[in-house]
Formats: structure tokens, C-alpha cells, sequence
């Protein structure tokens, strides 16, 4: 696969991720090519690839959309994320230093966010703690599940959070510092839980 092919397929994956596409944004070739100064060849490839890897989906003669995970794929997801964080929260607090710990909040900057970017901020945070545990394999399967949880956030979570996006980031890291499993696990249930889908309420 040509690299610039390649270069474009991680840079579009990267927007898609991060919800940088709106969900009824169509993503356009040619729009692509001149954002990113190639020709409509790599673009297509690129965008072809992730209409594979399902993160989008194409419309015939119009462009591309995001392919937002249905309910069930959701609930899996949600789960499984909620599964694996519990591992790593628990390794954390068995295995890391204060200042281990402490080092998280350098992804706990921003003091107000856009809906657009939560999704990016959010996932930024819950990576770097993962990686935290130095298994690659723990990250990675939890970096691959952010990957696939492509689904706006939750409104109602966005309005209480806005001016505080970190809030329970900081929470978390407060909790697992004082080495309080009980609180760490109810706040990462918190932010596994949707409001907007009782269903993923466990």
C-alpha cells in the first residue's frame, strides 16, 4: 500500500475517532484531497479502507458517512470497555506510584471544551491510563474498543461536564491515589453508564 495512501487512511481514522465528522456530515473525496493537497486516488483507497474496517459507510454518488455503531454493537462495546477498565484501574492502584498516578493529569489541561472535541479529550485520558499499566496488550485492546465505540457522547453528559471536562478524570485520579477501589470503580461504572441508554446502566 502506497505510504501516502496510508498517511491519509491514519489521518481521516484519527478524525473519525475523535468525532471530528459530524454524524450526518458527508465526507467528500474531493473535499479531502484539497484539504490535504493529493490527489483523489490515495484519498479514495484510504477511505475505502476504513468503509472495510467499517468505521464508514458509502453512499453511492453522494460520499461517505460515519457508520455510528448500532445499539447492540454499543452495549457490547460499553461493556467490554467497562470490563477491561476495571482491570486496568485496579493494576494501577496495586502497582503505581503517586506519582505514576499524578502523571495522568497532564491529559487534565483544558478547563472548557467543545462537543466536538470531548470525544478526543476523553479518549486522550482513558489511552494514557491504560498505558499506564506498561502492558501493551491491556492498551491496546482498550485503545481498539475507544476505536470501535464510534457514537456521539451523550448530550446531557457534555452540559454537565462543559466547563469541567476533566471533572471525573480528576476524580478518578484522586481516587486512585488514596487507593479507594470501592470509589474508583463506581467512577469508571459512571463513565461507562449513558443516560440516554438505561441499557448500558450496569
Amino acid at each position: 500500500m502506497p505510504s501516502k495512501t496510508m498517511e491519509l487512511y491514519e489521518a481521516i481514522k484519527e478524525d473519525v475517532i475523535r468525532l471530528r465528522f459530524r454524524a450526518d456530515e458527508i465526507i467528500n473525496e474531493k473535499d479531502l484531497a484539497e484539504q490535504h493537497s493529493v490527489s483523489k486516488t490515495p484519498v479514495r483507497e484510504a477511505l475505502s479502507m476504513l468503509v472495510q474496517e467499517g468505521y464508514l459507510r458509502k453512499i453511492p454518488r453522494v460520499g461517505y458517512l460515519l457508520r455510528e455503531v448500532t445499539e447492540e454493537e454499543y452495549r457490547k462495546l460499553i461493556y467490554l470497555r467497562y470490563t477491561l477498565e476495571k482491570g486496568v484501574v485496579l493494576w494501577i492502584i496495586d502497582h503505581c506510584d503517586d506519582a505514576a498516578i499524578d502523571s495522568l493529569r497532564a491529559y487534565c489541561q483544558q478547563t472548557e471544551t467543545s462537543y466536538q472535541d470531548f470525544a478526543g479529550l476523553n479518549y486522550d485520558f482513558h489511552i494514557a491510563m491504560a498505558r499506564l499499566t506498561g502492558n501493551e496488550y491491556l492498551a491496546n485492546s482498550v485503545q481498539n474498543t475507544f476505536d470501535r465505540m464510534i457514537r456521539v457522547p451523550s448530550v446531557n453528559l457534555f452540559s454537565e461536564v462543559q466547563s469541567q471536562p476533566h471533572v471525573y478524570h480528576l476524580q478518578l485520579i484522586e481516587a486512585m491515589k488514596a487507593r479507594d477501589k470501592e470509589k474508583t470503580l463506581q467512577l469508571i461504572r459512571h463513565e461507562c453508564s449513558r443516560d440516554d441508554d438505561k441499557e448500558t446502566d450496569f
